[in-house]
């Protein structure tokens, strides 16, 4: 009697070899084409995320540029000095390349506290960063990346409404209470004309926490 169990192997390996061969073909060719698609497209999805992050609007301020208001409907007025009073609660603003007329609304982190302070109030650093008492900060709390929105008149200092970090502005934007870990960065003003210019970049980095070693 014929055995059809060693007939039924027999028939499986040879149609599992007649199958191994072309199969292993097309993975060779498979892996060939992962090997170089795959890099190909990792390329191709950094190069889109990196000029999505160089996109005009997406910089930081930078030196040059005026400022604007946050205010949608004021959106594109340049901010003159003559604009501001003295001890005035912090405006939110966003740096504006007038030459380009792009304003840098495209990463909250440009976001902007601008305010005019008595001149004699100031430490001496920042003094040597501001313009006729006019002294500009990052928005970015540094504990959590709130908008630091608050304003103490009293102790004329700012305060962040989520969690009550307190910064002094006439003080290099120092932390005087709560849980924000460094101070709040400056950006290095000057006056042109009556128009407020950015004069430099900020002197510490912008984020919250800890700061990328």
């Amino acid at each position: 009697m014929k055995n059809r169990t060693s007939d039924n192997v027999r028939q499986s390996r040879c149609c599992q070899a007649d199958y191994d061969g072309p199969d292993n073909g097309f993975r060779r060719d498979m892996l060939k084409y992962l090997a170089f698609a795959i890099p190909i497209a990792n390329l191709s999805v950094s190069g889109k995320l990196s000029a999505a992050q160089n996109r005009p609007e997406r910089l930081p301020p930078q030196p040059g540029d005026r400022l604007t208001y946050f205010s949608k409907s004021k959106r594109g007025q340049i901010i003159k000095l003559s604009d501001l009073a003295e001890l005035d609660k912090q405006q939110l603003i966003l740096p504006y390349d007038v030459q380009n007329n792009i304003v840098r609304d495209g990463s909250r982190y440009n976001q902007v506290l601008l305010q005019k302070l008595p001149e004699s109030k100031l430490s001496n650093d920042t003094k040597a960063l501001s313009a006729s008492g006019v002294v500009a900060y990052s928005a970015i709390c540094t504990h959590a990346g709130c908008p630091v929105t608050g304003w103490m008149t009293d102790e004329e200092n700012y305060m962040c409404p989520c969690h009550q970090s307190v910064f002094n502005p006439k003080d290099s934007g120092v932390v005087m209470a709560g849980p924000a870990p460094r101070n709040l960065p400056a950006l290095p003003l000057k006056v042109e004309n009556d128009e407020i210019v950015v004069a430099g970049n900020f002197n510490s980095w912008i984020g919250f926490g800890k700061p990328p070693r």
